[in-house]
């Protein structure tokens, strides 16, 4: 059993450092120094948020906004830094008083938003003369090439796309970040993109879907029926008979800086 318990861990921590892996090479491209204040919008439980605390160090700020306060909670339960604070805002209605700051980071909050041009203009009111907007977001376009031979895992791929849309998520944000900046006036854009490729023996599908499922049963993306089980057993079955490389995501990530 305890060594069941480590496997799942090993796995889970692998997934978390994967998952990083992009916006870690964002955060370097941004040049973020030491003494710097930052906002983390839609920091959730704040991993991104402690990301950033490493870089600043003791004497810069990072403080990680979000409107749901259970992540807010978690956020601070996992807080390992006393430069850091979180705070319960709308980025739509966001104080005067929270100041400006040198760089505003984000991941998968564009997507989201109900109106991102605006939002984006309401924050870059908080940036200081030089300051910097650094943004990842994941998109759908190519979401599961590659899968042909792995029909389950494919369709696994479209419920999670399928419930990210119902959920009003713009599941093409990555393509639009270029414009979304150029058009508010931000300059030397740095644009990039990855895709995240997994394979049939190594991928996130399982955890992913586990995790989702109360959202997807919601949205009656899968009905109420639907067992992860059975659903563990058949992507199992699918991956023994089939050795697929894939397309999971396509992560995008964007920096733009004021004029």
């Amino acid at each position: 059993m305890a060594i069941g318990k480590s496997r799942v861990f090993q796995k889970g921590e692998r997934l978390m450092n994967e998952r990083n892996e992009v916006i870690i090479k964002l955060l370097d491209r941004a040049d973020i120094k030491p003494g710097m204040r930052i906002l983390d919008i839609g920091c959730a439980t704040g991993e991104v948020t402690q990301l950033a605390a490493e870089r600043v160090g003791l004497q810069g700020e990072v403080i990680g906004i979000d409107m749901n306060q259970t992540l807010l909670e978690k956020a601070v339960e996992n807080n390992q830094y006393n430069h850091v604070s979180y705070q319960h805002y709308d980025i739509y209605q966001l104080p005067e008083a929270l100041g400006q700051f040198d760089v505003i980071i984000g991941r998968r909050v564009l997507m989201y938003l109900p109106d991102v041009a605006w939002a984006l203009r309401i924050l870059k009111d908080f940036l200081k003369p030089e300051g910097i907007f650094c943004f990842q977001e994941s998109d759908a376009i190519n979401g599961g090439t590659g899968a042909d031979e792995l029909p389950l895992h494919q369709t696994a791929i479209q419920w999670i796309w399928q419930t990210v849309a119902q959920e009003g998520g713009d599941i093409y944000i990555g393509q639009k970040l270029y414009n979304l900046l150029n058009d508010i006036g931000m300059k030397d854009i740095d644009y990039f993109a990855e895709a995240v490729i997994h394979t049939s023996d190594d991928n996130d599908l399982e955890w992913l879907v586990g995790i989702m499922l109360p959202r997807m049963k919601e949205h009656h993306i899968v009905d109420e029926t639907f067992s992860i089980e059975t659903f563990k057993e058949e992507l199992k079955a699918e991956e023994q008979h089939n050795h697929s490389a894939f397309i999971r995501d396509m992560a995008f990530g964007i920096i733009g800086k004021m004029k």
